[in-house]
């Protein structure tokens, strides 16, 4: 006796509890060149000249004289803050025929959102890791893919670097997922963090641990990848922070007064607008924002490049 088969009693439906997509889960920016909220798109700030702070003028006064006269001296520079934008045309007839859970209009605003975030992360972590950005760098003379190399001295090398600079300790390091992956199973460093390993359980190199250890307040892993390839060739992946490691001093916020290896001036924040295009029956989600990425201290820097 003849049976419907599974396929012929079945017609397939997206389902509306799965979907799969790409994005970066989570962006370093904020926390490396800190956000500065500014009026004007290009303005001036300050520079105090390093040497007449750390020159010591001070001397003997004899009675009934004039005590030594010292100063010091300003310099200027200059942000502007460019405007980038993105945006994504949703025709009516994909608004009215999707079926859940792809609502186009929303899937559009995390597309744009995603791409500005993309941008500022991409033009802080292309100063953090550049050639001849910062005013001290080195590539370890053992790669840190070598067990025999020697990581925490090339950390404390950079360390000493930037506190004999600025008069302060480096308080933030940044690296590449790409070195991150070799830092974190070296046996040097798994050796170190075992005295703070559970009993019985295996050493587990975080990056809060690592952090401590060297004497930073933090370490952040840059793991956002992007397609180096165009379209419509196969995806190319590669990771933004490459093989290197930044150890940086960075204040929490906009400070007076205080050294900061960058900052990331921002004029507009991130704008979303929806606006439509009447003659192609379409709605427009767009995002706009504009920001200038500056190394505003290069002396409040030292790169470990290309470390495997």
């Amino acid at each position: 006796m003849p049976e419907p088969t599974a396929r012929q009693s079945h017609i397939d439906r997206a389902l509306t509890n799965v979907s799969i997509a790409y994005k970066n889960a989570a962006f370093v920016w904020p926390e490396v060149f800190p956000r500065v909220q500014v009026q004007k798109q290009s303005d001036l700030y300050f520079n105090f000249t390093k040497g007449y702070w750390f020159r010591l003028d001070t001397g003997p006064r004899a009675p009934g004289a004039r005590a030594p006269r010292g100063g010091y001296a300003l310099t200027t520079s200059q942000y502007l803050c460019l405007e980038r934008a993105i945006a994504h045309q949703v025709h009516d007839e994909v608004i009215e025929n999707s079926d859940d859970p792809l609502t186009p209009l929303v899937r559009s605003t995390e597309y744009v959102s995603t791409q500005i975030q993309s941008a500022i992360e991409n033009d802080v972590l292309d100063l953090v890791f550049g050639n001849s950005v910062w005013s001290s760098s080195a590539t370890p003379s053992v790669l840190w893919s070598n067990d025999a190399s020697d990581p925490w001295g090339d950390i404390e090398t950079g360390m000493n670097t930037v506190a004999t600079a600025i008069g302060r300790e480096p308080n933030t390091a940044v690296i590449g997922r790409g070195l991150w992956r070799y830092l974190k199973n070296h046996p040097d460093v798994i050796d170190r963090i075992k005295g703070g390993a559970t009993a019985g359980a295996p050493a587990k190199a975080t990056a809060e641990l690592i952090a401590g250890v060297a004497g930073l307040e933090r370490l952040l892993v840059a793991s956002s990848v992007e397609d180096t390839s165009t379209e419509p060739a196969a995806a190319t992946m590669a990771y933004l922070g490459g093989l290197h490691m930044a150890l940086l001093y960075v204040p929490t916020g906009a400070a007076l007064d205080t050294p900061s290896s960058g900052y990331t001036f921002m004029w507009k924040n991130v704008e979303i607008s929806r606006f439509r295009e009447e003659q192609e029956r379409s709605d427009v989600i767009e995002a706009r924002c504009s920001w200038d990425a500056k190394v505003t201290a290069s002396d409040a820097g030292y790169l470990i490049k290309s470390a495997a």
